[in-house]
């Protein structure tokens, strides 16, 4: 028995697709831009890209073609999410000028986004050793340490970009998700709060936030965070799912089914509200509610189906224990 999937468990994946916008930037500038979520078909072409993978010594660039027109080619197929083509073209470069760094960073970028962990981090390193003060890079190796779960490596780099710019929201973000990830919520509470100040557009420092206010069992404020974030995406299905959570988690049903409903449709609401109905041991109520999922949609996940089961066992066991 469990209520809609945790995110918690998918922030280390997330966390990556969060920095493209910067990794896209141009590489020599330091100054925060601003965030953006992806859309479901960047997620898309991100996933198919982790799934597969060439190796770049078996993939040959196009001969005769000028180092200058090569590095044109791979930005433009960096900047369409297009890393295959991108990886050729900075390869074929870095042939002929291996000291270009910049080039390395978006190799090092590249390998990190399509899930090749330590290559990413050798690129990164050889990156910082010839230019140490790259914030973008010690950014980008944090979230290879991050994916890792190497979280203090990721903390202290993240906490070196933030000494050189204390105002990028991005990094307090990811810094926020890498002391949440490693146990510590009062920490990413510190710091996920300065996000949303710098950057208060930004939906998934508020989500992450919350999921910190929630590991603390504050539910109040976790619902709080949630409401703002309600508002910048009133129909964001996360948002609604965690609201319903957090409201449930107070005993607040009403108001817990109606977010659970704009998360999903009338039949897993009514199976996710009955969830926090059996939790509190009121197994009347929590047994209407999953036949009431089952009712909705008859050919509902088996799931309800053993919800119900077990609250009626639940509720003829009180009876007969006269409580």
């Amino acid at each position: 028995m469990r209520p809609a999937t945790h995110p918690i468990r998918r922030l280390a994946y997330g966390v990556f697709l969060l920095a493209l916008p910067f990794i896209l930037s141009n590489c020599a500038s330091h100054q925060s831009p601003a965030v953006r979520a992806l859309t479901p078909a960047e997620l898309s072409t991100l996933q198919a890209l982790h799934d597969y993978m060439p190796h770049p010594e078996k993939v040959h660039a196009p001969e005769q073609i000028p180092d200058e027109r090569l590095e044109i080619l791979g930005n433009m197929a960096l900047e369409n999410r297009n890393f295959q083509s991108s990886l050729v073209s900075y390869l074929q470069v870095l042939k002929d000028h291996p000291q270009r760094y910049d080039l390395h960073y978006k190799v090092g970028v590249i390998f990190l986004m399509t899930g090749k962990l330590e290559a990413a981090q050798k690129e990164l390193a050889l990156v910082l050793v010839h230019r140490p003060k790259m914030l973008k890079a010690h950014e980008a190796l944090g979230v290879v340490f991050l994916e890792e779960k190497q979280y203090t490596q990721a903390i202290d780099e993240f906490q070196y970009v933030l000494t050189q710019a204390p105002e990028r929201a991005q990094t307090h973000h990811l810094l926020g998700v890498a002391y949440l990830e490693s146990g510590r919520p009062e920490r990413a509470v510190y710091e996920l709060r300065k996000a949303t100040i710098l950057a208060p557009r930004h939906l998934s420092s508020f989500i992450t936030l919350a999921l910190a206010y929630m590991k603390q069992k504050d539910y109040p404020r976790a619902t709080a965070t949630l409401k703002q974030a309600q508002a910048l995406a009133p129909d964001n299905k996360k948002v609604n799912r965690l609201l319903g959570q957090a409201l449930a988690s107070q005993k607040k049903y009403p108001q817990a089914l109606a977010a659970f409903m704009k998360a999903g449709d009338e039949a897993e609401a009514y199976n996710n509200i009955g969830v926090y109905y059996f939790m509190d041991g009121q197994y009347a109520e929590a047994a209407r509610c999953f036949q009431h999922a089952l009712e909705v949609r008859p050919v509902f996940y088996q799931e309800a189906k053993r919800n119900l089961q077990r609250a009626l066992e639940k509720l003829q066991e009180t009876r007969q224990n006269g409580t």
